[in-house]
C-alpha cells in the first residue's frame, strides 16, 4: 500500500524566532539534529517509501552529506513553508504518487500511530489534517479588545502530518499560484480554499507531537527524549559484552559497584577504579595513568563510566572552603577530567563516555548547593561533547537517577525508608541499556 505514498519533509525555514546561530532544524537534540530525528520518524514507518526533504538552497549540500547512504531525496525548498511544499510537488510530478503526506521537521516526536492513521484515513478521504483538542481557553480579539470567546468544545490545535491525494494537491497550488499562497499556514487550508464542500478528515494528533518553535521548546524536547528513554525496559535480555573492554570510575561503591558486576556478568572485561585503589578522579594524572594502563593491558577501552561522586550535605554558609572546593574537584573537575583523559581511547575504539548526574540537576537543593550545581554542570557537559565528539565517532550519555540506595546518600539522609530507594543494580541495568545502544546525548532518567 505504501508504494502509492510519497512522503514529504518540509525542513526549509530559517527558525528566526528560536534565535539560534542556525536554522532550528540543524539543531542537535539528544545527538542528532532535529531534522534528523524526524526523518527516522518517517523513515523507521516505511523503510522503502519514497522520502523528499526540502531545505534552504545555502543547506543543499550539507544535508545531502547529511543523508548519504539513505534513500531519501534532498532538494532546495522555498522562502516560506509553501514554496517549499509546491517545490515538493513540483519534484514529484514524473513519477507523481498517489497520496503525499508533508510533514513538519520541526515535529521530531511524530509517532507511528499517527501516520498508520493518517495512511489508512487516506483510503476513503482526498485530504487528513492531524489535530488535538485545545486546552487552554481562545479568544478573538480586534483593536486590543476581546470579540468573542468560541466554545472549546469544536476547537483544535493543527499538527501534522498531513496527507491528500497528490493530485488533488497539485491542482490546488496551480490554482492559487505564487501571489496567494502566502495567506495560508497550511496545506489543509490551501485544499479547503479549492475544495470548500470536500471533507477534511481529523485523527488524533499527540501532545508529544511538538513544534520546536522557540527556545522553550529546546527545553522541552530534552525532556521528552528523556522519558523516551526512560521507557526502554532495563532488563538485561540481548545484551553482549564480550569482548568488551570497560573502565569504572567510582566503582567500589553504590552504583559503581553494581555497574561493575552487571558488566561482568554480561561478559566484559571491567577495572574499577576509586580513591580506594589509587585513583582520584579529580587528580588528571592519575586519571591519565589508569586510562594509559588499560590501553597497555587490553589494546582497548570500549567504555569508560565515571559514576564518581561525592555530597557533603549542609548549607553553604556553614561549609567550609575546603569542602566546597573539594565537592566541585569530585563532581565536575572530576568529569572534566575522565573525559578530557578518554578522549583519545575512546576515539581509537569509537566507543562511549557514561556520565552520571543527579534529579537535582533541574533545579537546585538546600542543604547540598555545591553538589546539585555540579551535576548540572555534568548533563551540560554531556550534551556539548556529544555534538563536539560525534566527528570522532565517540557516544557521550548521561544517567540521571533517582533517589538510590546508595552509602552516600545513606551518610547524608540517615533515617529514610530504603523501600522507597531504587536500588544500584536498577540504575546499573539500565545504564548497561544504554552502553550496548547506538545512542548519543541522551539524558536518561531512572
Amino acid at each position: 500500500m505504501l508504494n502509492d505514498f510519497a512522503f514529504v519533509l518540509l525542513a526549509g525555514g530559517s527558525g528566526t524566532r528560536l534565535d539560534a546561530p542556525v536554522p532550528k532544524q540543524f539543531i542537535r537534540v539528544a545527538g542528532k539534529t532535529i531534522l534528523e530525528h524526524s526523518y527516522a520518524c518517517l523513515a523507521s514507518f516505511a523503510p522503502q517509501a519514497r522520502i523528499l526533504i526540502t531545505v534552504p538552497a545555502d543547506s543543499l549540500e550539507f544535508v545531502r552529506e547529511m543523508f548519504k547512504g539513505t534513500p531519501a531525496e534532498v532538494i532546495v525548498g522555498g522562502s516560506s513553508r509553501q514554496d517549499s511544499a509546491w517545490a515538493a510537488l513540483r519534484h514529484l510530478k514524473d513519477a507523481a504518487p498517489r497520496h503525499v503526506i508533508l510533514h513538519d521537521a520541526a515535529r521530531p516526536f511524530l509517532d507511528h500511530q499517527i501516520i498508520h492513521e493518517v495512511v489508512a484515513a487516506l483510503q476513503t478521504c482526498d485530504a487528513v489534517d492531524v489535530a488535538i483538542k485545545t486546552a487552554d481557553t481562545i479568544i478573538v480579539e480586534r483593536d486590543g479588545f476581546i470579540q468573542n470567546i468560541p466554545k472549546r468544545d469544536h476547537i483544535f490545535r493543527g499538527q501534522t502530518p498531513q496527507g491528500f491525494r497528490y493530485a488533488a494537491l497539485l491542482q490546488c497550488y496551480e490554482e492559487l499560484g505564487q501571489e496567494k499562497l502566502g495567506g495560508f499556514t497550511d496545506d489543509c487550508g490551501i485544499y479547503l480554499a479549492c475544495n470548500p464542500l470536500s471533507p477534511v478528515r481529523i485523527v488524533k494528533g499527540s501532545s508529544e507531537n511538538i513544534k520546536i518553535t522557540d527556545a522553550v521548546d529546546l527545553v522541552l524536547a530534552d525532556e521528552l527524549f528523556r522519558i523516551r528513554q526512560q521507557r526502554r525496559s532495563p532488563n538485561l535480555s540481548g545484551l553482549d559484552f564480550k569482548r568488551r573492554h570497560a573502565l569504572v570510575f567510582g566503582g567500589s561503591l553504590g552504583i559503581g559497584k553494581a555497574i561493575v558486576q552487571v558488566l561482568e556478568e554480561a561478559g566484559c572485561t571491567v577495572r574499577s577504579l576509586s580513591r580506594r585503589n589509587g585513583c582520584d578522579v579529580a587528580d588528571p594524572a592519575q586519571v591519565a595513568a589508569a586510562l594509559a594502563a588499560a590501553q597497555a593491558d587490553w589494546g582497548r577501552v570500549d567504555h569508560v563510566v565515571n559514576a564518581a561522586g561525592l555530597l557533603m550535605k549542609g548549607p553553604l554558609a556553614t561549609q567550609s572552603a575546603q569542602d566546597v572546593a573539594q565537592q566541585v574537584a569530585v563532581n565536575l573537575l572530576g568529569a572534566l577530567n575522565v573525559a578530557q583523559c578518554s578522549h583519545a581511547a575512546l576515539k581509537a575504539s569509537r566507543g562511549m563516555l557514561l556520565q552520571f548526574s543527579s534529579s537535582s540537576f533541574t533545579r537546585g537543593r538546600a542543604e547540598y548547593s555545591a553538589y546539585s550545581a555540579c551535576k548540572a554542570g555534568v548533563v551540560n557537559l554531556t550534551q556539548a561533547l556529544a555534538d563536539e565528539w560525534m566527528a570522532d565517532g565517540i557516544r557521550v550519555n548521561c544517567i540521571v537517577p533517582g533517589r538510590t540506595d546508595t552509602a552516600m546518600r545513606r551518610s547524608n539522609f540517615s533515617g529514610e525508608d530504603s523501600r522507597t530507594l531504587l536500588s544500584p543494580y536498577e540504575v546499573a541495568l539500565t545504564a548497561a541499556k544504554l552502553m550496548s545502544s547506538t545512542d548519543t546525548g541522551v539524558v536518561a532518567r531512572v
